[in-house]
């Protein structure tokens, strides 16, 4: 199983790095509530200092690597057709009007609290449909669905951020 609760907050289990490593790899949470979800109006890339932004850079490049790297290829953000765009910013403005990142932002839930339950619910959406998106962008449909298999919520957020922030950047640059 993925994700396992406890009656007060949800917690998830990294899987075992296959290679030994000087540090250990950031927690997904940690990488995931820095960079993931934004306050409204605030440009939190703005308040990182320059040696914050490559720490936080190299985390979640090796959090990718660790969860990430034995994922069949997917269509580089730079090939992305319009449709491929459309349906990643579906996704964000799902998980938003969702509630998913409702409150402080994290990720973490109370199972007895029922606007909780429905919030972990959407996020349970959320997760699946990144799933589904990423799967419609592998170069090879039936290799991405058998390396899914037994994947957990942080593999797919990992892949999202990566995504949020790549097609960010290709957005950045086209202006």
């Amino acid at each position: 199983m993925a994700t396992t609760t406890t009656p007060k907050k949800t917690t998830t289990r990294r899987p075992a790095a296959s290679k030994p490593k000087t540090e250990p790899a950031p927690e997904p949470e940690e990488v995931l509530e820095a960079e993931l979800v934004d306050e409204p109006g605030v440009d939190s890339a703005d308040e990182m200092t320059a040696s914050e932004r490559a720490e936080a850079i190299a985390a979640q490049q090796e959090l990718y690597e660790e969860l990430l790297g034995d994922m069949p290829p997917l269509r580089a953000p730079e090939r992305f057709r319009f449709s491929h765009r459309t349906a990643f910013t579906k996704l964000m403005t799902g998980a938003i009007s969702s509630g998913v990142f409702e409150g402080d932002g994290r990720l973490e839930f109370d199972l007895e609290d029922p606007a909780d339950a429905r919030r972990y619910e959407a996020f349970l959406d959320f997760v699946s449909s990144i799933d589904e998106w990423a799967e419609s962008i592998a170069e090879d449909p039936e290799s991405y669905a058998e390396w899914s298999v037994g994947k957990t919520a942080d593999h797919f957020m990992t892949l999202f951020t990566h995504y949020r922030d790549a097609l960010g950047e290709s957005r950045r640059s086209e202006s």
